[in-house]
């Protein structure tokens, strides 16, 4: 579901718009005597009028003091921010003085200066072609490029998301759809390689491995728990150690809580969903286990209180986690993927939960040869 299917002109307070790259196609023409242009289109012209038809607010924000920044905002009739050297600042100062909420607050954005003011917004968007932090920071990636009528999407998925262009591939040419494949592609190597310099969290996928291969040793299992495709995950995970991962070997004992439905919807209905996978960890958990924990948030309330019991009966806990790691993230060691892009994430978990079993197998392995 796309973010303009779920939200409806009565949940924004303010739309703000980066110029170059979102009205603009980011491209600029110099002449001899250094003087700038840029191109527009009169679709998003028709855009904002649209959108102040609605009765909402909209403002420009800018890092260029060019002055075809504010004949263009003249021209639309829209306030103007430019020359700022902290747009993250500038948005907050100017939702104050306006009294408007961060959190209904649609900030359409292109390139990474863009990005910390668009971590603040509730509504992050961009242009099919913004550069890939973006993509991966934003709600909902559009599928109209910077300068061709980002705007004008916007404000057709604000009256109609029915009729909005919910699939990117048909609005798209042959070369648009292969640029938008690439920018994906892009973003999940462009995580990846961050990953790779971040010697503190591989530090913690090492720390992940020998504890669940200490705890195998003694005789313990690993549990797994998590919601949605992170329940998918931790059901993978759970069976790479009971089958086998890339090479062969006598099973591993783990688990992954809530596979049986008839208890989920047992404790449920009887209980409380929050508690789902909370019974069921005090019916299977000893000392001696690894509990870890699989939430893209890290907020998800029957995971929370889950955590609360392992930790206070000395199970050792673990997070996979991502944007910022939230609550969990506070409460146990963690493995935040440094995204806030829910598809990125999740395919870093799987990947992390992979190089576990492979050094878990290497471990146990070594162990067993030196006995």
């Amino acid at each position: 579901m796309t973010l303009m299917q779920t939200i409806s002109p009565a949940a924004l307070d303010l739309l703000v718009y980066d110029f170059d790259g979102v009205m603009t196609d980011n491209r600029v023409l110099v002449d001899h005597l250094g003087g700038e242009s840029v191109a527009c289109t009169r679709a998003d012209g028709l855009g904002v009028d649209i959108i102040r038809s609605l009765g909402l607010p909209q403002v420009i924000l800018s890092t260029e003091t060019n002055p075809v920044v504010r004949a263009r905002a003249e021209k639309l009739k829209l306030p103007v921010l430019q020359g700022l050297a902290d747009k993250k600042q500038a948005l907050v100062d100017y939702c104050i003085a306006q009294g408007y909420a961060l959190g209904r607050v649609l900030y359409a954005g292109n390139d990474v200066n863009d990005f910390e003011a668009m971590q603040m917004v509730g509504y992050a968007v961009c242009p099919v072609d913004a550069h890939p932090a973006i993509r991966s920071l934003a709600s909902l990636v559009l599928s109209t490029r910077g300068g061709e009528g980002v705007i004008r999407e916007i404000a057709d998925r604000l009256v109609d998301p029915d009729t909005a262009n919910d699939d990117p591939v048909g609005g798209l040419t042959e070369a648009d759809h292969m640029a938008s494949i690439r920018n994906q592609l892009e973003d999940s190597i462009l995580l990846r390689k961050a990953i790779l310099t971040d010697s503190d969290l591989l530090g913690r996928v090492g720390r992940l491995a020998q504890a669940v291969g200490n705890s195998l040793g003694r005789g313990g299992k690993v549990i797994f728990a998590g919601n949605g495709g992170s329940f998918a995950d931790a059901q993978h995970l759970a069976a790479e150690f009971v089958g086998r991962f890339m090479r062969e070997r006598e099973p591993l004992s783990a688990v992954c809580l809530g596979t049986n439905s008839s208890l989920s919807t047992a404790v449920g209905n009887d209980y409380r969903f929050d508690d789902i996978f909370l019974r069921e960890l005090k019916a299977l958990g000893a000392a001696k286990d690894v509990f870890i924990v699989i939430s893209t948030s890290g907020q998800s309330n029957n995971l929370v209180r889950a955590v609360e019991f392992a930790t206070r009966v000395g199970i050792e806990t673990y997070g996979l986690l991502g944007k910022g790691g939230g609550q969990i993230g506070r409460m146990v060691p963690s493995i935040v993927v440094p995204s806030n892009h829910t598809a990125r994430i999740q395919e870093l978990h799987i990947t992390v939960g992979h190089i576990v079993c492979d050094l878990v197998d290497t471990q146990l392995s070594g162990a067993a040869q030196s006995t």
